[in-house]
């Protein structure tokens, strides 16, 4: 701790020179208002407190005034020392600032902490936030991406346009699927392989049998989804997936042998 003892009386000199030893304060007595430096206390002899006295304030943590009478309002004082005094009083006058500073200190330290804390806090929720923010932004860059067939426009059978109908063409017709495909009777397989291979690929079409006379049967590919007319439209060529994709009607003739 340290002291500014402003005074002009040898005896009050004395006495503090007395006091903050035994209290390991360091004091400086001066007998002037010119004080530039900081320190824990500042104390003033009555005849040194005038107008320039609030204006300490800013050099101390706690300022204070040694006078035989109450000060005004005014002045904006700690504590006061009531003179005349015994260096006893001093003593545990100044032993009680002391205990009150350091106090203030602790205070002073935990609010810092908690302040230190909830800011840390608010960067943690902060950054969390932010990395939801990314997340969300990646999903709707994703679902805005119209090069994706997403699984929810594809449930229940989905809609499928004209678009959609060329996302098909693009998926269908990569590496392994020639531009055209011809067929010849040397490609065909055993009869039995391709009435099971047809069976199971159509199984889900519900076709209604009984209905099935010289009328044809419209297959309406918006009725399906993807994993359901992959198998099929492999079978044709660019041509055709063209004609779909541009929403024109395609015949198709199934046989069960080849056409002379």
């Amino acid at each position: 701790m340290n002291l500014i003892l402003v005074t002009k009386t040898p005896i009050i000199e004395k006495i503090f020179l007395l006091v903050c030893k035994k209290l390991n304060i360091t004091l400086e007595i001066k007998d002037d208002l010119n004080i530039t430096n900081k320190v824990d206390f500042i104390i003033m002899d009555e005849e040194f407190v005038n107008d320039d006295f609030n204006s300490l304030k800013q050099y101390t943590k706690k300022i204070a005034a040694i006078s035989s009478e109450e000060l005004p309002f005014d002045k904006s004082r700690d504590f006061i020392i009531n003179r005349p005094f015994l260096p006893t009083a001093l003593e545990e006058l100044l032993s009680e600032q002391i205990e009150y500073l350091k106090d203030e200190e602790k205070d002073e330290e935990k609010n810092r902490e908690e302040i230190e804390n909830e800011i840390n806090e608010e960067e943690m929720i902060s950054s969390y936030v932010e990395s939801l923010a990314d997340d969300v932004a990646y999903d709707i860059e994703e679902e805005n991406d119209e090069s994706i067939v997403t699984i929810a426009s594809l449930k229940n059978g989905g809609v499928l346009d004209n678009f959609e109908l060329g996302k098909i063409s693009d998926i269908l017709h990569d590496d392994d699927v020639q531009n055209e495909i011809t067929v010849d009777e040397n490609d065909w397989k055993d009869i039995n392989e391709i009435i099971d291979e047809a069976l199971s690929e159509v199984n889900e079409y519900e076709f209604d049998l009984e209905t099935i006379n010289d009328e044809p049967i419209k297959l309406i590919l918006n009725n399906y989804n993807i994993s359901e007319l992959k198998p099929f439209l492999q079978k044709f060529d660019q041509s055709v997936i063209d004609r779909l994709s541009s929403g024109q009607d395609v015949d198709v003739t199934l046989s069960l042998k080849v056409s002379k």
